[in-house]
């Protein structure tokens, strides 16, 4: 049986997926609009927290030439701020190592923060000194952040050490693919100083944790769970996050995984492994 009579539901990770930087992977519109004139439910799942559901939904539109709905994107980021804006009283507030993106998404669901930028105060170790915390910090939510500093990471440190805030992390990718040939450093890289100092691990939102396919499934009634595919280009995130939600997985070789990574002892292993999306059929 072809993939696209087995199942009903498609999970498509976006970068080394359907995209690589601001170019599709070669096929991808193709097999993309082919499986929403079937009716399939066509999902986008990304550890990108920079982007608010509508700076996603531009994306889709313009590298693949799709309209979709809001409620067919998910991220990192917009899951997390959905994860403390449900945990939150009123006057507490979050501390945010995020971008502009992750900022308004936080807006947007009534999320109060601070942290974001590149004008926090302080540079040394002195300057922390006499530093107050602000009351009500409930949380630290760590995501990409190309302002991230010393000061920065000094506050969200006294903010979980000292005040008892919940460390939460968006995702932990090391790297991103922000081309066909290039990779910098991912989420996973810039939290690492502070993941160190703190000697915990945060609590991550994204893939591979459940939390995100338990807000999927709720949004879309997956229910069996035998007809829900994970496509993805990672085995650590993408593929470990079908396995930890218990549904099947197709692993696509355009992105960070090689054949080769797959014969390695203890490697994750993907129910399908195809070359490209292009290889739905």
């Amino acid at each position: 049986m072809s993939l696209i009579d087995h199942y009903d539901t498609f999970l498509f990770d976006c970068d080394g997926v359907v995209w690589r930087g601001l170019e599709q992977v070669s096929g991808a519109s193709h097999v993309l609009n082919h499986l929403i004139s079937l009716n399939k439910n066509v999902i986008f799942v990304t550890n990108n927290n920079t982007k608010t559901r509508k700076t996603f939904r531009d994306s889709v539109k313009s590298i693949l030439g799709i309209s979709v709905s809001h409620d067919k994107l998910y991220s990192s980021g917009i899951t997390a701020s959905l994860y403390v804006k449900r945990r939150l009283k009123p006057g507490e507030k979050i501390f945010l190592i995020g971008t502009k993106g992750l900022s308004e998404t936080m807006e947007e669901n009534g999320v109060d923060h601070i942290g974001y930028g590149c004008d926090i105060d302080g540079s040394y170790f002195t300057d922390f000194v006499d530093f107050v915390p602000e009351s009500n910090v409930k949380f630290v939510v760590g995501a990409f952040d190309n302002y991230c500093n010393y000061a920065k990471m000094a506050q969200a440190f006294i903010y979980i050490k000292e005040c008892g805030a919940e460390y939460i992390a968006t995702n932990l990718d090391l790297t991103c693919n922000i081309s066909k040939t290039r990779q910098l450093p991912g989420t996973g890289s810039v939290l690492a100083g502070l993941t160190q100092s703190l000697g915990v691990q945060p609590k991550v939102i994204g893939k591979p944790s459940t939390i995100m396919f338990d807000v999927i499934s709720a949004d879309h009634n997956l229910q069996d769970k035998s007809k829900v595919l994970m496509v993805g280009d990672n085995l650590s995130t993408d593929i470990q996050f079908g396995i930890n939600a218990g549904i099947d997985t197709a692993l696509v070789l355009t992105g960070v995984t090689s054949r080769d990574m797959l014969n390695k002892e203890g490697c994750v292993k993907p129910t399908h492994v195809l070359d490209s999306i292009a290889d739905i059929k």
